[in-house]
């Protein structure tokens, strides 16, 4: 009876829907993530120096700012999945889930706009 009642609980909380497509999202965003981070180890370990001016210098390099914009957003992405999952899987109550979601949702937006306007003024050299 309660194997029933779980199902029953699954299917009136659609529970099953979108969490394979979730779940994929997880891991090619995690893959990327990978690959993006061993580019980001590589290209700012061989920086000179670590001082203002080089980091500028190397963040304003067409490729190099593409390549970093490119790991903060999926980073951000990433987050955000990862985020969701934990607030789906340990708030129980709806209105307070449903909150979280959308706070979730609107924090990781607001992250990704700084990251792209910061990118933009480093590559056009605005402060």
């Amino acid at each position: 009876m309660k194997i029933l009642s779980l199902l029953g609980l699954v299917i009136k909380n659609n529970l099953v829907e979108g969490a394979s497509a979730h779940w994929w999202s997880q891991r090619v965003s995690a893959f990327f993530l990978a690959i993006l981070f061993v580019w980001f180890t590589f290209s700012f370990g061989n920086i000179e120096n670590y001082e203002y001016d080089s980091v500028i210098s190397w963040s304003s390099g067409i490729l190099n700012s593409m390549m970093l914009l490119l790991l903060s957003i999926v980073m951000i992405y990433h987050s955000s999945l990862g985020l969701e999952v934990i607030i789906e899987d340990y708030i129980h109550t709806r209105k307070t889930r449903k909150y979280s979601l959308i706070f979730n949702r609107v924090i990781h937006l607001l992250l990704a706009v700084v990251t792209i306007v910061s990118i933009f003024f480093i590559n056009t050299g605005s402060q």
